[in-house]
């Protein structure tokens, strides 16, 4: 069995970890800034407990690569630390879980594929750029199928593009996953917390002790400790495109959650865009095998479904 079949398994294991949680923070973001909490708020939450719980670890580790440099740990910072998180939950005030969810690991995926082709020479056939174009279809189509396009849909397709950036840098340098996450917490908490406490409007004294706790936990724990080391996980043990590209089905996971959570309905136009988004991402992720398997079945489909009753 070869390294790469022997960490599928495992790599699919932090993966689905690393979706469920992404998907379940858009939906917080969501609920937080529809309710008690401002965007402000939920940003300084989210670092002010993972850079607590990350300290240590980037006090003992350091960065784990001398590839990085100053510039690479402030770009990490910027590209998926304070300004993301703020950016995203500025734009989850006019745009619903489900479009957050289509367009910012819709745009990540993209573009983070296209990007290791161009900088770091990945190998990319026919049919995974086919199953690029139809992930990109399914993404326009998710967005223009929940109403009007509005600044907050802009936005995420910013935070798309600063995620892809991050991925990139820490692939290239070769951070480890851990220490990934202790550099964009602590890096966070440091530049940010300061200029929230001084300057930034808030709402956390007067908002229910229960939504800070929760929000608190599942931004600050979950969703910057666990979910940025999940994801990293992913990539090291699935390969770059593969990695890279399962954050992807966050759309069909978010649409899900938001529909239980907040209440979002789903039209036929996100189904579809949902189902093409998935299907985009099959083609990305296994390329020609996943065309012959889906075009046997298909063929095999038709085949019985030309065949008259009583034959």
């Amino acid at each position: 069995m070869s390294t790469m079949s022997r960490n599928t398994p495992s790599g699919l294991g932090w993966a689905i970890v690393a979706i469920t949680v992404w998907s379940g923070s858009l939906v917080m973001l969501r609920l937080g800034v529809t309710t008690s909490l401002n965007a402000y708020d939920l940003t300084a939450l989210r670092f002010g407990v993972a850079a607590l719980i990350l300290a240590p670890v980037a006090m003992r580790r350091g960065t784990g690569t001398d590839r990085l440099g100053p510039m690479g740990l402030i770009a990490m910072v910027v590209a998926f630390g304070a300004p993301y998180v703020l950016l995203m939950a500025l734009a989850m005030r006019t745009s619903p879980a489900a479009a957050a969810g289509a367009l910012n690991p819709g745009v990540m995926a993209i573009v983070s594929v296209i990007l290791g082709r161009m900088v770091l020479g990945d190998r990319i056939g026919g049919v995974r750029f086919a199953g690029l174009a139809v992930t990109a279809t399914g993404i326009a189509l998710f967005t223009r199928a929940g109403g009007a396009v509005t600044a907050g849909h802009l936005i995420l397709v910013g935070t798309g593009l600063m995620w892809a950036g991050y991925a990139l840098i820490v692939r290239r340098a070769a951070v480890p996953a851990l220490n990934a996450a202790a550099i964009v917490a602590v890096g966070s908490a440091v530049f940010y917390l300061p200029v929230y406490f001084v300057a930034l409007p808030k709402q956390l004294l007067a908002a229910p002790l229960a939504d800070i706790v929760v929000q608190a936990g599942f931004q600050g724990v979950l969703v910057s400790v666990v979910a940025i080391y999940a994801f990293n996980r992913s990539a090291e043990l699935l390969g770059p495109v593969a990695g890279a590209t399962l954050p992807a089905l966050i759309p069909v996971v978010t649409l899900s959650l938001g529909m239980a959570v907040l209440g979002e309905t789903a039209g036929a136009g996100e189904v579809v865009a949902a189902l093409l988004v998935t299907m985009g991402l099959v083609l990305i992720l296994a390329g020609k095998p996943a065309l012959r398997a889906i075009s046997t079945h298909v063929l095999r489909g038709l085949g019985r479904a030309g065949q008259c009753p009583g034959r």
